[in-house]
């Protein structure tokens, strides 16, 4: 397994920071929201933060900004979907449910809460789908915070939770709890 691709949705504080990680990383990102220009502006405080998000301000065009109606496309060739939206878990589902529908077999999807346990946002899902799913629980700011909480169960698939794991301590510089 490799990460070459990966996409993020939700370009807040938390989504916009872990897309500039990934960028850091080298890793190749899309960051989605409900409208491009939402997109597009997280883009550009992305680039315009201080302290910078970006290791190097030259990479910001390796971030792909769009929208969850007309770029959803892109979760087909993702090998990490980050989910960092609103914490209602109806939303959630929602998004999940899509995901699921489209992904690459044997993506990793994950959310970046903090505050919903992990058997309530795969409650809806088969045990076949859960095996991929885990929260990365980014602290901010994400760049300079050298902590990712990895929240997983028992049914997730356990050597792809160790190269998730591995992959954000060597690749994106995380403490990995």
């Amino acid at each position: 397994m490799k990460i070459s691709k990966t996409v993020v949705i939700g370009s807040g504080t938390m989504g916009s920071g872990i897309a500039a990680q990934l960028c850091n990383a080298g890793t190749p990102v899309t960051l989605l929201d409900l409208t491009t220009e939402i997109s597009e502006k997280a883009k550009k405080k992305i680039f315009e933060s201080k302290p910078p998000l970006l290791i190097d301000r030259s990479k910001i065009n390796d971030i792909r900004v769009g929208n969850i109606k007309e770029n959803f496309g892109v979760i087909k060739e993702a090998d990490w979907i980050i989910e960092a939206i609103v914490e209602r878990i109806d939303i959630k589902h929602n998004l999940y449910e899509k995901i699921l529908k489209i992904r690459k077999k044997d993506s990793i999807i994950s959310s970046n809460t903090s505050t919903i346990p992990l058997k309530i946002l795969s409650a809806k899902m088969s045990d076949e789908d859960k095996k991929d799913f885990c929260i990365t629980h980014f602290f901010n700011p994400v760049r300079y915070t050298g902590l990712l909480e990895i929240v997983s169960e028992a049914i997730n698939d356990a050597k792809k939770i160790d190269f998730l794991k591995n992959f954000c301590e060597d690749s994106l510089g995380k403490g990995v709890i």
